[in-house]
């Protein structure tokens, strides 16, 4: 027998005729359309719980998000606090550092006084001196002028007649 004997039965595909399909009966279709039903409804079930789901972590992912924003804020208004604390500290060394100044210089222009009546009324213009002048600037300065005045004009004529002239000895030698 030759190879194409052994797979050649005589018979082509036209030839076959296809079976009938299977008629099925009243009681297994309405058992079939059951069926489809119950699983329609099953399927239509889950897709409710995998929507509930995903809404529910949505709403999750939703809630982290708003968390995070009032952790930032949160942070945010904590860095705020924290740098107006540093200011504060910050003012109050300054101040006390002003408040130490203030006291060795009031010893010094006590030092500067000739006699005790002047003294007394140094003592008395610079005690008049508070925290509240101390730490303002434009006050302090006002205030500096109009009481230390009297002083300043003394110092000042004395501290003009000990500055010698412009010109110095050498340059006057140079002229002539």
């Amino acid at each position: 027998m030759s190879e194409n004997e052994i797979f050649d039965k005589g018979q082509t595909n036209a030839d076959v005729e296809p079976k009938p399909k299977r008629k099925l009966t009243e009681k297994q279709l309405e058992n079939l359309k059951k069926g489809r039903e119950k699983m329609a409804l099953k399927r239509a079930k889950e897709r409710e719980k995998n929507d509930v789901k995903a809404s529910k972590q949505h709403q999750k992912i939703k809630s982290t998000g708003v968390a995070k924003k009032r952790a930032t804020l949160k942070e945010i208004n904590k860095r705020k606090e924290d740098e107006i604390l540093s200011k504060l500290m910050k003012k109050e060394k300054d101040n006390e550092e002003r408040s130490s100044l203030f006291e060795e210089l009031k010893v010094k222009c006590y030092g500067t006084a000739k006699n005790v009546k002047e003294y007394n009324q140094m003592k008395e213009a610079l005690e008049g001196i508070d925290d509240s002048i101390l730490h303002d600037d434009a006050k302090l300065k006002a205030h500096a002028k109009k009481v230390l005045e009297p002083f300043t004009k003394q110092t000042s004529k004395a501290v003009e007649s000990t500055i010698p002239s412009r010109a110095s000895p050498k340059m006057e030698t140079i002229k002539e």
